[in-house]
């Protein structure tokens, strides 16, 4: 305790020179420190993230692109695709689920994405409170959602078009909050879910309820000749509609029933399912045969943003891609993948930056070696009054080495703070959650010790140099007299 309490004291003495090698060490420390941190909060939010997603259907363009708007909701989307083809790809028996997503408006910031519970059951998402949207106007929203933007259940809002607060409101049809869902620690946090019927409906230009009719026109009417009317109309309009669909799904049974009977299709549906390879011409007629089975409807000219798709078998990991991005005008995109060449892509910024902060902790120790190289020549007269007053080779010696120490631990001390200061104020990602600032890496652990053996080599040296001082010289110079 006493050799620490000296070489603080001595380090204290300098304080300019002292804080220039400790703030060098720390902004060393802190890059480093920083890549640690991003790297690994990065790659364990993007592994949250894939949830089990193992392909991706959407708009030919970037298949990065793709992922990155689908799967992490961070870039805008490659495009729309058709509903009922992208259907039929998906109840091919390779495929265990499959998940529609619809894209296109906001609520501040916060993305509003039509999709199905499913989505939510991907990442284990639970309710806070309230209960699932079931509903056209109904939402379920995400808990930083209902933290940033003030939402409770019950609330109404409406949407903008595109991906920033600002822009084309669509102040006609207002979307009412039914639940919020608990923290999850992943994409869902910062989304806005809805059935996707809501995004077909707020872009068809009116305000939709569930059926598709005016709200000012039946639902805020409060006269009850009128809203006797409306539901009348309403009942004609259901009975409609479903007549005319049982006809056309009648119509169609027949086709279906003789295309499900076919020796060769099922011969092939067979093999698909026990994972045998089959050939591109055949799983095109598979498609072809889907197609024809599963009668038009009157939701053919809808469109999705993308299809999530879940393999019930390995087969599917080889056979869909290739077919889909071969024989449709839509592409595939694997998101583990696709995220890997994104990461070894982003890992050569890392390795500039990583040999940025090194050549900073070498020059910081060279520093270290220079702070006590001077501190030696203009207090040698001092460390031979230690020698004289009973201080042996072995404590001086000892004393500088825990300087160089001393400083290199404060200034790995200050570079992790540091780091964890310009995380807080750099801007979230949505699919990066906060870091847990609290927690040391283990990286930021082996850093402490390459520190401490920097500081231990820039202060070697000079502790050798004042362990071989010879006291009777150096008090008997002309200079110390």
């Amino acid at each position: 305790m006493y050799i620490l309490n000296l070489a603080l004291k001595r380090l204290i003495s300098r304080p300019a020179n002292t804080l220039l090698s400790l703030l060098l060490f720390a902004i060393g420390i802190s890059i480093i420190s920083l890549i640690i941190l991003a790297d690994r909060q990065m790659k364990e939010s993007v592994q949250r993230n894939l949830a089990g997603v193992d392909l991706v259907m959407g708009a030919k363009g970037s298949p990065v692109q793709l992922i990155l708007s689908s799967v992490l909701h961070a870039d805008y989307p490659t495009g729309n695709i058709n509903l009922r083809e992208a259907q039929n790809i998906a109840r091919n028996p390779l495929v265990k689920q499959y998940i529609p997503l619809a894209l296109g408006d906001n609520y501040r910031g916060f993305r509003i994405v039509g999709t199905t519970i499913e989505y939510a059951e991907l990442y284990n998402a639970a309710l806070a409170e309230g209960r699932w949207f079931e509903d056209v106007p109904e939402v379920t929203v995400g808990y930083r959602v209902a933290r940033m933007t003030g939402l409770e259940v019950g609330d109404r809002f409406y949407g903008v078009h595109g991906f920033r607060d600002v822009g084309h409101a669509h102040d006609y049809f207002h979307y009412t909050v039914t639940g919020i869902m608990a923290q999850t620690g992943s994409v869902v946090d910062n989304l806005i879910l809805t059935p996707i019927e809501s995004v077909w409906a707020v872009h068809d230009g009116h305000d939709h309820d569930h059926d598709g009719h005016n709200h000012d026109d039946c639902d805020h009417e409060h006269h009850e000749h009128d809203h006797d009317e409306c539901d009348h109309h309403h009942d004609n309009h259901q009975h409609h509609n479903h007549d005319s669909h049982d006809d056309h799904e009648h119509s169609h049974f027949h086709q279906a029933e003789n295309h499900l009977d076919d020796p060769q299709l099922n011969e092939i549906r067979l093999r698909i399912e026990a994972g045998e390879d089959i050939s591109r011409e055949e799983m095109e007629f598979f498609i072809a045969s889907q197609q024809h089975a599963h009668a038009p409807g009157v939701d053919d000219h809808r469109e999705i943003t993308a299809m999530l798709l879940v393999y019930r078998s390995p087969a599917a990991n080889i056979q869909l891609p290739r077919m889909i991005n071969e024989s449709t005008n839509m592409q595939a995109a694997s998101p583990a993948l696709e995220l890997n060449r994104l990461f070894s892509l982003l890992a050569f910024g890392f390795d500039a930056l990583n040999l940025i902060a090194w050549a900073i902790i070498i020059i910081s120790g060279i520093n270290i070696f220079v702070h006590l190289w001077n501190t030696l020549k203009r207090g040698i007269a001092e460390i031979a009054l230690m020698r004289v007053m009973g201080a042996g080779r072995q404590k001086v010696f000892v004393m500088l080495l825990v300087q160089g120490m001393i400083l290199a631990f404060g200034g790995w001390i200050a570079g992790v703070f540091l780091a964890r200061a310009i995380w807080w104020f750099l801007p979230s990602f949505h699919f990066m959650p906060d870091v847990a600032f609290a927690m040391l890496q283990p990286g930021e652990l082996l850093l402490l010790i390459y520190a401490l053996a920097t500081g231990l080599l820039a202060s070697i040296i000079p502790a050798w140099m004042a362990y071989r001082t010879d006291v009777h010289f150096t008090l008997t110079r002309p200079e110390n007299a």
